[in-house]
């Protein structure tokens, strides 16, 4: 683990701390003693390390990325393009519309078009992220089996399943609880009432109720907590609506690692048969978020399987895919085909051109054609990264890198911030312009999102070091400490 990602507190004076308590006549007092360790764990140089952002620590170790980290890098624009969608979609409804398929009523804006659109709309992302987790939860257990290391797979498997929630859902937790204190403190008063009167052109999410009596507030965000860990019943949390993933990625996260034990010992060919077999039945059924976890373990055997080849070739009949026109040129077609249907528009794609042959095409038991086929559009996508090299080299930079790291800390805060402190930044920008013409409305929105934009990177960044990175180690100490 580098230096980077550890938590800030680590390099507080501990041993300081306990030096002193031999001399100092106020250590002599027990009850004195945890007053003592919380100040020398918030001393001022250990809160300035916390407030600053990781990617300004020089004295952090810099190590190659492994080479895997290109799926980090797809974690971390989907996660920020999200979090642009959140955001726009509070001002805005025409980004819905397919590009040219309203009659010329708001439906031919830039945005609209496919591939362009994803960066505005995000359900295509979380999409994006399904597959992901797929692949990644299981390129190891999936690598054990091929090797018939069983002692280490099913090891894998315990420390997966053991730590899933805990890695879920304690940040989670706290920024929830930071939810309940602000809005026990006012914060949410102005984002409460401007849901009662929206005044803005796009969605007014669903918002938790903001309750005069502190010990209400607290007993409805503990009801609201409760029905979000229920990964039978998913739910849409009103003290932040976006977090209705969180259930389901632990619930798919339980199936796919039931899924790897049960096809573990097949042999390889008819592991890959009955993966794509229960992929299509995922999407015939329409369970595509179950799905896109199974075909990301498609996906990353897959993987494993290119590894394995390249390793057992002759180093002199190893041709870089840089070299092969042919090769770069047929991945690209399968990414443009991944991308386009991941575009697929959610309002009027029937008159959509370019969708609705498709549309007219999809077998009558499809029942919801937005997400069957976006789906299959993320499941194509990661394919053609996976397959190409090339493709994967803007995933692959240092800041999509980092941009990966602080993306699930970046997911789970983004939401209460466009309503603390989002739609308050746009009113205000809009108190000197107005916002009757065009211009003047966009501005505001624009430059309300970047001042939150780097609000959020920023908070993401010290959640990442302080909650995220010691929840995941929170997890392996008590996985070691109860295992047998």
């Amino acid at each position: 683990m580098t230096q980077a990602s550890r938590s800030s507190l680590d390099g507080a004076p501990l041993l300081e701390a306990h030096f002193e308590e031999k001399i100092s006549p106020v250590s002599q007092n027990p009850l004195m003693r945890p007053i003592e360790f919380i100040t020398s764990k918030f001393s001022a140089k250990s809160i300035i390390a916390i407030l600053r952002p990781s990617f300004l620590d020089r004295s952090a170790s810099q190590k190659p990325p492994h080479p895997t980290a290109w799926l980090d890098g797809i974690r971390g624009y989907a996660s920020f393009f999200v979090f642009v969608y959140h955001f726009q979609h509070l001002f805005h409804q025409a980004y819905n519309f397919g590009y040219a398929s309203n009659n010329g009523d708001r439906d031919h804006w830039l945005i609209q078009l496919p591939i362009i659109r994803l960066i505005f709309t995000g359900g295509p992302m979380v999409s994006v992220f399904w597959v992901l987790s797929g692949v990644s939860l299981s390129l190891k257990p999936l690598q054990l089996a091929r090797n018939q290391n069983w002692d280490k797979f099913f090891d894998t498997l315990f420390s997966s399943v053991f730590r899933r929630a805990l890695r879920l859902y304690l940040p989670v937790f706290f920024v929830q609880l930071c939810v309940l204190v602000a809005a026990c403190l006012g914060f949410y008063n102005h984002a409460f009432a401007l849901s009662k009167e929206w005044p803005f052109g796009g969605t007014n999410e669903v918002q938790f109720d903001v309750k005069e009596i502190n010990t209400e507030q607290i007993q409805y965000w503990a009801a609201d907590m409760w029905k979000l860990v229920n990964p039978f019943k998913p739910h849409r949390p009103k003290h932040d609506v976006h977090l209705w993933t969180i259930p389901l990625e632990f619930r798919n996260s339980i199936i796919l690692f039931a899924t790897l034990v049960g096809y573990s010992k097949l042999r390889s060919k008819v592991r890959i048969a009955l993966t794509a077999a229960l992929y299509l039945f995922c999407v015939a059924v329409e369970e595509g978020d179950a799905g896109l976890f199974i075909a990301g373990m498609g996906l990353a055997e897959y993987l494993l399987i290119r590894d394995e080849h390249a390793k057992q070739l002759p180093s002199a009949e190893k041709v870089s895919e840089f070299q092969s026109k042919r090769v770069r040129i047929a991945w690209g077609v399968v990414c443009f085909v991944g991308l386009y249907l991941l575009s697929w528009p959610a309002w009027k794609y029937e008159t959509t051109p370019g969708y609705t042959a498709i549309y007219n095409l999809t077998p009558t038991f499809i029942h919801s054609q937005e997400m069957t086929w976006s789906r299959i559009g993320a499941a194509v996508f990661l394919l053609a990264m996976c397959g190409s090299e090339y493709l994967r080299k803007p995933f692959s930079t240092p800041f999509a890198i980092y941009m990966g790291k602080i993306s699930f800390p970046l997911y789970i805060v983004h939401g209460p911030l466009n309503h603390i402190i989002g739609t308050s930044l746009v009113e205000f920008f809009w108190s000197f312009t107005g916002h009757e013409t065009l211009f003047t409305y966009e501005f505001g929105v624009i430059a309300a999102f970047y001042i939150e934009a780097v609000v959020v990177v920023w908070l993401a960044d010290i959640l990442m070091r302080t909650v995220d990175t010691p929840s995941v180690r929170l997890g392996r100490t008590l996985q070691n400490k109860w295992s047998c």
